[in-house]
């Protein structure tokens, strides 16, 4: 009885939240103006002190970041998403110690225009990376498609989209960025790390994962071009 009604929970949990996500996906996010993002290239490309490096000299001017060593990719992300995250830096509800004083050196204003010209970017073409191996990526295939039943994991999908793609500036995109960036995040949460003022669920549902969890979604989610994830070839190298 305890397992049937442990299973009910799970079902309604995971209706409850497409329905949600569904409803907020008719949103569009909002789209920046031009001026707005020529003052973001200044920032993000030039800098705005001497003393520190530019945005792109980390991100790369083309937002692609440096999935290699968990820089993550900017591109393909929302203006208001980005924004966001750079106003926790800014306020330090979130910390890191390369952006936390970084983004405190812009105004809100430019944290904006920043945020627009990333926002801008076309995503680039994934690097040619060391690939993992086909078990690797069919377990994380399953965790994001499906979620696990057993410890109570949703499915990413439930919130990041099917393809990964991310929903309007409820969630961020996932789909080809850097597997270690992710790898990372999943294990600050699972410690016990909320990362931001929003990351209460996430650290709920990185709580139910293992560390070959972990990696086997990490691995998935940059493999994905941003097409069908349910897909023969979805999360194929």
């Amino acid at each position: 009885m305890r397992q049937e009604g442990h299973w009910k929970i799970w079902v309604w949990t995971v209706s409850a939240v497409g329905t949600l996500i569904a409803s907020l996906s008719r949103i569009a996010p909002a789209v920046a103006d031009e001026p707005a993002v020529t003052a973001g290239y200044r920032i993000a490309v030039h800098g705005v002190s001497p003393e520190r490096a530019s945005c792109a000299s980390c991100h790369q001017q083309n937002g692609a970041g440096q999935p290699d060593v968990g820089i993550p990719r900017l591109a393909g992300l929302t203006s208001s998403y980005i924004a966001a995250q750079l106003e926790y830096f800014a306020t330090g509800s979130r910390y890191d110690p390369v952006m936390s004083p970084y983004a405190a050196m812009l105004t809100p204003v430019e944290r904006r225009e920043v945020a627009d010209y990333f926002a801008s970017l076309p995503v680039p073409e994934q690097p040619d990376l060391i690939q993992p191996n086909a078990a690797t990526l069919d377990h994380g295939r399953t965790l994001f498609l499906d979620g696990d039943y057993h410890t109570g994991l949703l499915s990413c999908s439930q919130c990041h989209g099917s393809t990964g793609l991310g929903v309007g500036d409820f969630s961020p995109r996932l789909a080809g960025q850097s597997d270690a960036y992710v790898a990372g995040k999943l294990q600050e949460w699972q410690t016990g790390d909320l990362r931001d003022p929003n990351g209460s669920f996430m650290r709920s549902e990185a709580s139910h994962l293992t560390q070959s969890d972990i990696a086997a979604l990490a691995a998935f989610v940059s493999s994905l071009k941003g097409k069908e994830a349910g897909g023969k070839e979805a999360g194929k190298p």
